[in-house]
């Protein structure tokens, strides 16, 4: 499996945030999102054993692993590593562009965050109905936006999909260029149950750095 680090952090996004996690970032993603912070794991990475990345996962001594990447979802192993996961008692994590649908033969006992990427991203034709129809109670869709214009296309969508009340929304700020506080507004006035989440990993640590 084509990776390109792992870690133990803080969980600084999602429903699980503040959380010790242990992260597997693979390697690789077709899409090129304009404030993608992670753009050093689109190339090189290095092959991993599937066992090997399990064992690593149950020596960090945290409950909570999330696989990221990258795009997690092109790994043909996902589905294998996920299974091992589970099976040695782990609570999964996938976070993913929301550019690909769910792969087969993935265990559903594990919890999918899919992004929403509005236009400001640059990367809105990726997303498609059938990414997010999946999806239920114990996943997440999580839409940064940059604007307001942002803003309201990312509620219009999930209106349109019919994701209000079938799975928890988060919205976050991107990261140094839409103010919080004016998201928290937009979210108040919208009246849509959706949680309002700053990049809690951002404040801990210094945004160039990735681990405690």
């Amino acid at each position: 499996m084509k990776i390109t680090e792992t870690f133990r952090s803080i969980q600084g996004e999602s429903l699980y945030s503040g959380w010790p996690c242990f992260f597997i970032r693979t390697t690789g993603c077709p899409l090129r999102c304009r404030w993608c912070d992670t753009a050093y794991s689109f190339y090189g990475g290095e092959d991993r054993a599937v066992d090997a990345l399990v064992e690593e996962a149950v020596s960090s001594g945290t409950f909570l692993v999330e696989i990221t990447g990258g795009e997690p979802f092109v790994q043909p192993e996902l589905p294998e590593l996920v299974q091992k996961l589970l099976d040695r008692g782990k609570t999964v994590l996938i976070e993913t562009s929301g550019g690909f649908p769910v792969p087969d033969g993935l265990n559903r006992d594990c919890r999918l965050i899919v992004d929403l990427k509005p236009p400001g991203s640059g990367m809105d034709a990726w997303m498609k109905p059938e990414h997010f129809s999946d999806l239920g109670q114990r996943d997440e869709i999580k839409a940064v936006v940059a604007d307001r214009g942002d803003f309201d296309w990312s509620v219009q969508k999930l209106e349109e999909w019919g994701v209000w009340g079938r799975v928890p929304v988060t919205f976050s700020p991107v990261y140094g260029e839409c103010d919080p506080r004016d998201l928290a507004r937009w979210v108040l006035d919208s009246g849509f149950p959706i949680r309002v989440q700053v990049q809690l990993h951002k404040i801990l640590f210094d945004p160039l750095l990735k681990g405690v």
